[in-house]
């Protein structure tokens, strides 16, 4: 599941306002990038988004 999995579930988190993520030393894929964030598209409500993004690692295709 990972990146993907929690973007599924942020996805059913519409009335979300702030949001604090530490993703620090983890890899994440395509799926898991482009899940995590369609999920975060659909919080609507979002208006202070804080990615804690230390020492990770994208692993990216098809660039």
């Amino acid at each position: 599941m990972g990146a993907s999995g929690l973007g599924s579930g942020l996805a059913n988190c519409i009335n979300l306002s702030n949001l604090t993520l530490y993703l620090s030393s983890n890899q994440i894929g395509d799926e898991g990038a482009s899940g995590l964030g369609s999920g975060l598209a659909n919080c609507i409500n979002l208006s202070n988004l804080t990615l804690n993004l230390l020492q990770k690692q994208f692993i990216c295709f098809g660039l």
